[in-house]
């Protein structure tokens, strides 16, 4: 029952917390589009200013530094659960060194991602 159980909850929390992620992304654009149409369908007037700060929220080079530093920071804390499991067991480092590096490359590759798109912004 156990072999089942708990490569279903790992796996089923990843699929958890991607979904949760892009909900609350979706959910904080739909606000921010909702917000600008209400204004438009008032006749307010749409500043160029609030055009360009509202563009901030979802600029994906600032979100892949975001995500590069998350990443790499939820690897180096699987890494450090290894070290703590590797008092008690020492086969089980190696493992859990492995599934911490998979983070940090994807935190690094963000990382890349957020320098080349910082680069061409400018």
């Amino acid at each position: 029952m156990e072999d089942i159980l708990v490569p279903l909850f790992v796996f089923g929390s990843t699929v958890a917390v991607i979904w949760l992620v892009s909900y609350f992304n979706y959910k904080k654009r739909k606000t921010a589009h909702d917000t600008v149409r209400h204004a438009v369908e008032n006749g307010q007037q749409i500043s160029a200013e609030l055009v360009e700060d509202m563009s901030l929220i979802f600029d994906p080079v600032r979100a892949d530094l975001r995500r590069g530093v998350l990443f790499i920071a939820v690897g180096l804390a699987i890494m450090v659960l290894g070290t703590i499991i590797a008092a008690e067991d020492d086969a089980a480092f190696g493992p859990v060194l492995g599934v911490g590096a998979f983070p940090i490359i994807l935190g690094v590759a963000y990382l890349g991602l957020w320098r080349f798109g910082h680069g061409s912004r400018s």
